[in-house]
């Protein structure tokens, strides 16, 4: 828009200008005009003032319609586009035994066994997946968390966000303990940080594992969370969420 916005500002600019030099023509001295009468010079001024304005109200309209048909165009264009989004992400297919969740802010979806449950926006989490109970006295759920963090535009790489995140982590984990961590590749190509690590917050002792990825602008952190006796439980489950990972940007 600025720049069709830009266009428009120099042809008017050269519409003016050409009716400045008309007007400077027709506005000769009494000397180098004496057969002309007032009369006839004030009719040969006001024909090149009203051809003039004419001009210009024709360019304005031309521009104003080209205006008017563009933003049809980007509106429509951007119609189509939310409308195919919505259609990829609606036809994504899912298998037996598993639900979809999807978030159409981010255009993002995960696919969660239907045991599980879900709920969204808890904590500034974009979804957290819940395991269910082991048994009516379970006091701690075995979870999936998806955390979406805006990068603001900045220039950050993978390496430098999990840098900055162990680093917090460090902070606010009592006891925390890196066991493992590495570079890797998602089935869609995309590349992760994957960090395993122990310690304890509140009355429980946990053990996290944690892919962190950073798509258009956007920091994804995927947490699984479980106490050490139950890691091993639902952590088939929780990688199953975290590689049905689908990003639609």
């Amino acid at each position: 828009m600025n720049k069709r916005s830009s266009q428009k500002m120099l042809k008017m600019s050269i519409v003016l200008t050409l009716l400045a030099l008309a007007l400077s023509a027709c506005g000769g001295s009494k000397d180098d005009n004496k057969e002309s009468s007032p009369s006839a010079s004030a009719e040969v001024s006001a024909s090149v003032e009203a051809s003039a304005s004419a001009e210009i109200s024709a360019e304005v309209e031309a521009e104003i319609e080209v205006e008017a048909e563009l933003s049809v165009e980007a509106e429509l264009t951007v119609e189509a586009d939310l409308s195919v989004e919505a259609d990829m992400i609606t036809d994504t297919e899912v298998p037996a035994g598993y639900k979809l969740f999807e978030d159409r802010t981010y255009g993002t979806s995960f696919q969660y066994p239907e045991d599980w449950t879900v709920q969204e926006n808890v904590d500034g989490a974009l979804a957290l997946f819940l395991s269910p109970k082991e048994s009516e006295s379970d006091k701690f759920q075995e979870n999936v968390s998806v955390i979406v963090e805006d990068l603001g535009g900045e220039k950050v790489t993978l390496d430098q966000y999990a840098e900055v995140s162990k680093q917090q982590l460090g902070a606010v984990i009592t006891d925390f303990n890196i066991v493992t961590e590495e570079k890797g590749t998602l089935e869609d190509g995309e590349e992760s940080y994957n960090l395993l690590y122990s310690g304890k917050q509140g009355d429980h002792k946990l053990t996290w594992q944690q892919v962190y990825m950073i798509v258009e602008g956007n920091a994804f952190v995927i947490t699984y969370t479980a106490e050490p006796a139950s890691f091993d439980k639902f952590v088939e489950a929780a990688g199953s969420i975290v590689e049905s990972w689908t990003s639609y940007e």
